[in-house]
């Protein structure tokens, strides 16, 4: 993540398709603060397999640029729109962006979620580990393992964390 000290709001820009990396690169070259998760993901293909690191949000960069600077980030190649929420650019605070964060240095298996056939679970706050004290539902795999599921409301995007059932601790 480029690092910025303004106190101007994280927002969030779409891309064109597979785009994320090279916006990244354009942004890091104009100077404009930004943050794009990472994940490593192995990717099959029919003569081997190789883990590569794609963008934890499809399609997603969140960018902090300075006052004046909002309509240059329009005119990078490969951006498409600032994401908006409730008529407005959309905001994400400091501490969802550090939630990001913690959850892909965690090491566990993250992911986005897909929507609609999750079936409602145990709601538990985790014990142990950097994600200790956070409180999410229990879901269930048609597999039988278990997950945690985290939503960001003003990016309209939910995560998927896979952990041990050990760390979780159902709350009353």
């Amino acid at each position: 993540m480029a690092k910025s000290e303004n106190q101007t709001p994280w927002k969030v820009i779409y891309t064109a398709s597979r785009q994320e990396k090279k916006v990244a690169v354009l942004l890091e070259r104009f100077g404009i603060a930004y943050y794009l998760p990472l994940v490593k993901k192995l990717r099959l293909w029919s003569d081997r397999k190789k883990w590569v690191e794609m963008p934890l949000f499809n399609g997603y960069v969140f960018v902090k640029p300075e006052p004046g600077m909002r309509d240059k980030v329009l005119e990078i190649p490969g951006v498409v729109k600032y994401l908006k929420y409730n008529g407005a650019d959309a905001q994400v605070s400091d501490n969802e962006l550090h939630l990001i964060q913690k959850l892909i240095a965690t090491g566990y298996n993250v992911e986005i979620a897909e929507g609609g056939h999750f079936k409602k679970g145990d709601k538990v706050t985790i014990k142990q580990g950097p994600l200790k004290g956070i409180e999410a539902e229990v879901l269930k795999d048609a597999d039988g393992s278990e997950y945690i599921l985290l939503a960001f409301e003003t990016i309209s995007q939910v995560v998927r964390v896979s952990l041990p059932v050990a760390i979780l601790k159902t709350l009353n």
